[in-house]
Protein backbone atom coordinates (compact mmCIF):
# COMPACT_ATOMS: atom_id res chain seq x y z
CA UNK A 1 0.00 0.00 0.00
CA UNK A 2 1.55 3.71 -1.22
CA UNK A 3 0.01 6.47 0.86
CA UNK A 4 -0.16 9.97 -0.77
CA UNK A 5 -1.50 12.28 2.13
CA UNK A 6 -1.43 15.11 0.04
CA UNK A 7 -2.64 15.31 -3.27
CA UNK A 8 -5.63 17.63 -5.66
CA UNK A 9 -5.84 14.36 -8.35
CA UNK A 10 -8.73 11.76 -7.35
CA UNK A 11 -6.39 8.62 -8.21
CA UNK A 12 -8.50 5.29 -7.60
CA UNK A 13 -5.79 2.42 -7.28
CA UNK A 14 -6.54 -0.18 -4.81
CA UNK A 15 -2.95 0.16 -4.01
CA UNK A 16 -2.85 4.03 -3.06
CA UNK A 17 -4.65 5.70 0.08
CA UNK A 18 -5.33 8.97 -1.77
CA UNK A 19 -5.81 11.82 0.65
CA UNK A 20 -7.54 14.75 -1.29
CA UNK A 21 -7.50 17.91 -0.18
CA UNK A 22 -10.05 19.98 -1.39
CA UNK A 23 -10.16 23.86 -0.77
CA UNK A 24 -13.95 24.64 1.17
CA UNK A 25 -16.51 26.74 -0.59
CA UNK A 26 -20.17 28.04 0.69
CA UNK A 27 -21.04 25.56 -1.97
CA UNK A 28 -19.10 22.79 -1.40
CA UNK A 29 -21.56 19.74 -0.43
CA UNK A 30 -21.11 16.62 1.18
CA UNK A 31 -21.55 14.68 -1.88
CA UNK A 32 -19.03 15.49 -3.36
CA UNK A 33 -16.23 14.41 -0.48
CA UNK A 34 -14.14 11.98 -1.86
CA UNK A 35 -13.79 8.80 0.28
CA UNK A 36 -10.55 10.17 1.82
CA UNK A 37 -10.01 13.66 2.03
CA UNK A 38 -8.66 16.57 3.94
CA UNK A 39 -10.80 20.07 4.16
CA UNK A 40 -9.32 23.72 4.93
CA UNK A 41 -9.33 27.23 4.25
CA UNK A 42 -6.02 27.90 2.15
CA UNK A 43 -4.90 31.53 2.49
CA UNK A 44 -3.98 31.36 -1.04
CA UNK A 45 -7.90 31.18 -1.43
CA UNK A 46 -9.46 33.42 0.99
CA UNK A 47 -11.86 36.32 0.55
CA UNK A 48 -11.11 38.70 3.52
CA UNK A 49 -14.50 39.58 2.70
CA UNK A 50 -16.86 36.74 2.25
CA UNK A 51 -14.46 33.75 4.27
CA UNK A 52 -16.94 33.37 6.96
CA UNK A 53 -19.42 31.73 4.87
CA UNK A 54 -16.87 29.23 3.65
CA UNK A 55 -15.54 28.72 6.87
CA UNK A 56 -19.17 28.05 8.20
CA UNK A 57 -19.19 25.20 5.73
CA UNK A 58 -15.67 23.79 7.23
CA UNK A 59 -17.39 23.54 10.15
CA UNK A 60 -20.32 21.60 8.98
CA UNK A 61 -18.09 19.10 6.09
CA UNK A 62 -15.01 18.59 8.68
CA UNK A 63 -17.14 15.98 10.99
CA UNK A 64 -17.82 14.43 8.25
CA UNK A 65 -16.18 10.75 8.54
CA UNK A 66 -14.61 11.41 5.04
CA UNK A 67 -12.66 14.05 6.50
CA UNK A 68 -9.01 12.79 7.91
CA UNK A 69 -7.84 15.95 8.13
CA UNK A 70 -8.11 19.29 8.10
CA UNK A 71 -6.19 21.39 5.61
CA UNK A 72 -4.28 22.83 4.32
CA UNK A 73 -4.34 25.83 6.10
CA UNK A 74 -1.69 28.14 7.51
CA UNK A 75 0.57 31.15 6.65
CA UNK A 76 2.26 32.47 3.74
CA UNK A 77 4.08 36.11 3.58
CA UNK A 78 3.97 35.85 -0.12
CA UNK A 79 0.74 37.05 -0.93
CA UNK A 80 -1.52 40.05 -0.66
CA UNK A 81 -3.63 39.11 2.48
CA UNK A 82 -1.93 40.09 5.75
CA UNK A 83 -1.00 37.99 7.97
CA UNK A 84 -3.32 39.14 10.58
CA UNK A 85 -6.10 38.02 8.58
CA UNK A 86 -4.29 35.17 7.95
CA UNK A 87 -3.36 34.40 11.59
CA UNK A 88 -7.25 34.43 12.53
CA UNK A 89 -8.53 32.36 10.07
CA UNK A 90 -5.68 29.85 10.95
CA UNK A 91 -6.54 29.88 14.60
CA UNK A 92 -10.31 29.07 13.83
CA UNK A 93 -8.79 26.09 12.01
CA UNK A 94 -6.62 25.09 14.68
CA UNK A 95 -9.66 25.17 17.41
CA UNK A 96 -11.47 23.25 14.71
CA UNK A 97 -9.28 20.15 14.59
CA UNK A 98 -8.74 20.09 18.03
CA UNK A 99 -12.49 19.87 18.63
CA UNK A 100 -12.70 17.25 15.69
CA UNK A 101 -9.58 15.56 16.92
CA UNK A 102 -8.26 15.07 13.46
CA UNK A 103 -4.59 16.37 12.39
CA UNK A 104 -3.80 19.76 10.96
CA UNK A 105 -1.95 19.96 6.96
CA UNK A 106 -0.07 23.11 7.32
CA UNK A 107 1.16 25.22 4.40
CA UNK A 108 3.99 27.67 5.62
CA UNK A 109 5.68 30.07 3.42
CA UNK A 110 8.46 32.31 5.23
CA UNK A 111 6.33 32.18 8.56
CA UNK A 112 8.14 29.27 10.92
CA UNK A 113 8.43 31.51 13.37
CA UNK A 114 5.00 32.72 13.68
CA UNK A 115 3.98 28.49 13.23
CA UNK A 116 6.58 28.10 16.00
CA UNK A 117 4.97 30.22 18.59
CA UNK A 118 1.24 29.88 17.72
CA UNK A 119 2.04 26.15 18.53
CA UNK A 120 3.52 27.26 21.82
CA UNK A 121 0.24 29.35 22.41
CA UNK A 122 -2.17 26.65 21.53
CA UNK A 123 -0.64 23.78 22.71
CA UNK A 124 -2.28 21.33 20.65
CA UNK A 125 -2.92 17.26 20.98
CA UNK A 126 -3.65 16.56 17.35
CA UNK A 127 -0.48 16.19 15.14
CA UNK A 128 0.12 19.85 13.11
CA UNK A 129 1.89 18.50 9.40
CA UNK A 130 4.12 20.48 7.29
CA UNK A 131 2.93 19.74 3.72
CA UNK A 132 5.44 20.05 1.23
CA UNK A 133 8.25 20.89 3.49
CA UNK A 134 11.47 22.17 1.02
CA UNK A 135 13.70 23.21 3.56
CA UNK A 136 17.70 22.32 4.91
CA UNK A 137 18.29 19.81 7.43
CA UNK A 138 18.65 22.93 10.38
CA UNK A 139 14.82 24.29 9.59
CA UNK A 140 13.44 20.69 9.81
CA UNK A 141 15.69 20.01 13.04
CA UNK A 142 14.44 22.82 14.74
CA UNK A 143 10.75 22.09 13.76
CA UNK A 144 11.35 18.18 15.01
CA UNK A 145 11.91 20.04 18.60
CA UNK A 146 8.70 21.63 18.89
CA UNK A 147 6.73 18.14 17.57
CA UNK A 148 5.85 18.94 14.13
CA UNK A 149 5.70 16.44 11.39
CA UNK A 150 6.09 16.39 8.01
CA UNK A 151 5.18 15.42 4.62
CA UNK A 152 7.37 15.13 1.46
CA UNK A 153 6.74 16.17 -2.22
CA UNK A 154 8.39 16.19 -5.58
CA UNK A 155 11.06 17.99 -4.29
CA UNK A 156 12.93 14.86 -3.68
CA UNK A 157 13.11 14.05 -6.68
CA UNK A 158 15.89 16.76 -7.58
CA UNK A 159 19.41 16.23 -7.04
CA UNK A 160 20.06 19.62 -5.87
CA UNK A 161 17.26 19.41 -3.21
CA UNK A 162 18.15 20.72 0.19
CA UNK A 163 15.86 18.03 1.98
CA UNK A 164 18.11 15.21 0.87
CA UNK A 165 20.08 15.05 4.28
CA UNK A 166 16.90 15.35 6.38
CA UNK A 167 15.26 12.68 4.94
CA UNK A 168 18.27 10.27 5.55
CA UNK A 169 17.94 11.52 8.86
CA UNK A 170 14.59 12.16 10.03
CA UNK A 171 13.29 9.89 13.12
CA UNK A 172 10.76 6.89 11.73
CA UNK A 173 7.13 8.44 12.51
CA UNK A 174 7.55 11.79 11.92
CA UNK A 175 6.98 11.70 7.79
CA UNK A 176 4.94 10.91 5.41
CA UNK A 177 4.86 11.40 1.24
CA UNK A 178 2.75 13.51 -0.93
CA UNK A 179 2.39 14.68 -4.78
CA UNK A 180 0.55 17.72 -4.16
CA UNK A 181 -0.64 19.73 -7.54
CA UNK A 182 1.44 17.25 -9.60
CA UNK A 183 -0.45 15.47 -12.20
CA UNK A 184 1.99 13.74 -13.79
CA UNK A 185 3.41 12.43 -11.12
CA UNK A 186 3.20 8.78 -8.46
CA UNK A 187 3.49 8.77 -5.26
CA UNK A 188 5.53 5.27 -6.01
CA UNK A 189 8.66 7.52 -7.73
CA UNK A 190 8.71 9.60 -4.41
CA UNK A 191 8.78 6.40 -2.03
CA UNK A 192 11.56 4.84 -4.35
CA UNK A 193 13.51 8.06 -3.80
CA UNK A 194 13.16 8.17 -0.02
CA UNK A 195 13.55 4.32 0.34
CA UNK A 196 17.11 4.95 -1.00
CA UNK A 197 18.30 7.96 0.46
CA UNK A 198 16.72 6.44 3.95
CA UNK A 199 18.92 2.88 2.65
CA UNK A 200 15.76 0.86 3.44
CA UNK A 201 14.21 -1.83 0.66
CA UNK A 202 10.69 0.11 -0.72
CA UNK A 203 8.76 -2.42 1.45
CA UNK A 204 9.59 -1.25 4.69
CA UNK A 205 9.29 1.93 3.72
CA UNK A 206 5.49 0.97 3.18
CA UNK A 207 5.34 -0.50 6.35
CA UNK A 208 6.37 2.37 7.86
CA UNK A 209 4.98 5.33 6.58
CA UNK A 210 1.74 3.40 7.00
CA UNK A 211 1.90 2.51 10.38
CA UNK A 212 3.00 6.37 10.79
CA UNK A 213 -0.57 7.24 8.73
CA UNK A 214 -2.55 5.27 10.83
CA UNK A 215 -0.76 6.91 13.96
CA UNK A 216 -1.35 10.36 13.08
CA UNK A 217 -4.79 10.24 12.04
CA UNK A 218 -5.84 7.70 15.00
CA UNK A 219 -7.43 5.12 12.21
CA UNK A 220 -6.93 1.50 12.52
Amino acid sequence: MFIDFHTHSDRQDPELLNLQTLHVTPELSSEELPTFCSLGLHPWFVEEKSWAESWANLELLGRSPQVIAIGECGLDRLIPLSLEVQITIFQKQIELAEVLQKPLVIHCVRAFAELIELKKKTKPSVPWIIHGFNKKSEVLQQLLRHDFYFSFGAAILSDRSPLHQAIATIPDGKFLLETDDRHDLSVKQIYERVASLRQVSLTTLQAQLLETYYQLTRLS
